[in-house]
């Protein structure tokens, strides 16, 4: 098979998944490989989307070496900083064509299908996004887990892991909440301190479920975290300068918890995307979309002075 196609790719920091797009918009392959940022594991970013690209080739019937007619349409996350994006680009297979953009963009052109929008993303991390009728986008969070994501599965699981660790020391009394939460370190570890080892934000994420459970048992410590998790989402809403007729959309792993407590906070729609950073990604390689042109946190300050 051949002909001019759209290799999309959704690249990210625990998976990144791929597409095969004929130029018309029909999907001719889809795959998934491992890990793709290049910012923290360069060899396994590369990797991964070579991988990535042979299966999806081979998928769609097509010889993973003729990529003349084939345009890489990359939506990652690590691909910010110019030198890491032109190393990745450099070490990944050649295409005819290549559009870089963040896996963030990629998502928010995908959600609203290229028109002026916002997304909050809502999984590990938190990041609100927002796209401006001449083109150009902000990001606002996204600053990770030590100085941000508020709100974030990552946050959630912080807030309860030292809730249950001052309980453990006598601190505060026992609750619902610190119970699941030191059942689930105890699991792993009988003093809780085994769990603390090479601590991230996945591991943090791993206990929101927990909190998300006994808040709907009526546990009042978890539904106060959950209650603040939902205004740092509105907080950081309410920073993407969006308009009445604008779309406020909401994405990731707590979406679907988050969503009608959001919008009654905030007293508004709050939708589903649209569609995912994939097509997001073809919309923007096809000239649908406005290629990423991001104002920066410290450029829009400037602008406010």
């Amino acid at each position: 098979m051949s002909g001019a196609v759209n290799f999309c790719v959704d690249a990210g920091g625990s998976r990144c998944r791929g597409r095969i797009v004929a130029s018309g918009g029909r999907v001719l392959a889809e795959g998934e490989q491992g890990p793709c940022n290049p910012a923290t594991d360069f060899t396994r970013a590369v990797s991964s989307l070579t991988q990535l690209w042979q299966a999806c080739a081979a998928a769609a019937g097509r010889d993973p070496a003729t990529v003349s007619a084939v345009t890489l349409a990359l939506g990652g996350a690590g691909l910010c900083a110019p030198p890491v994006r032109r190393r990745l680009l450099a070490a990944a297979p050649r295409f005819g064509r290549t559009v870089v953009m963040s896996d963030g963009y990629a998502a928010l052109i995908g959600a609203g299908g290229g028109g002026p929008c916002g997304l909050i993303i809502v999984g590990t991390g938190v990041a609100g996004h927002r796209l401006y009728p001449d083109g150009r986008s902000i990001q606002r969070d996204g600053w990770g887990w030590i100085g941000g994501d508020r709100g974030s599965g990552a946050w959630l699981g912080q807030r309860a892991l030292r809730h249950a660790l001052k309980v453990l020391d006598g601190v505060l009394p026992r609750d619902d909440c610190s119970d699941i939460v030191l059942a689930a370190l105890g699991a792993a570890s009988p003093d809780a301190s085994g769990w603390l080892l090479g601590m991230g934000p996945e591991r943090l994420a791993a206990l929101a479920p927990l909190v998300l459970a006994a808040a709907e048992r009526g546990d009042a410590t978890a539904a106060r975290m959950l209650d603040r998790a939902v205004a740092h989402l509105a907080e950081l809403a309410n920073t993407l300068d969006l308009q009445p007729t604008d779309t406020l959309y909401l994405a990731g792993g707590l979406a679907a918890v988050m969503r009608p407590r959001l919008a009654r906070l905030l007293e508004r729609e709050v939708a589903p995307p649209g569609a995912d950073a994939l097509a997001g990604c073809h919309l923007v390689a096809i000239g649908a979309a406005p290629p990423e042109h991001l104002i920066t946190a410290s450029a829009f300050m400037d602008a406010l002075a």
